[in-house]
């Protein structure tokens, strides 16, 4: 897995909070300028909603 910033990352892109397989699985979604995060959820559960700074790195290219 390699590490990028979560604003690095493109609209529907798949990324772990972790460095685990076991780590579920989050989908970036849009940028919220009024609260200044992006909007990530759950690619399980798609009302699991989170927001994060762009800033947060965040772990790609795995196998899932």
């Amino acid at each position: 897995m390699t590490v990028k910033e979560l604003s690095k990352l493109k609209k529907g892109e798949f990324f772990r909070l972790k460095n685990s397989e076991k780590a579920p699985v989050w989908v970036r979604g849009e940028y919220i300028s009024s609260a200044r995060k992006y909007s990530t959820y759950k690619y399980e559960d798609s009302n699991h909603e989170k927001l994060i700074r762009g800033t947060t790195k965040v772990f790609v290219d795995f196998i899932y």
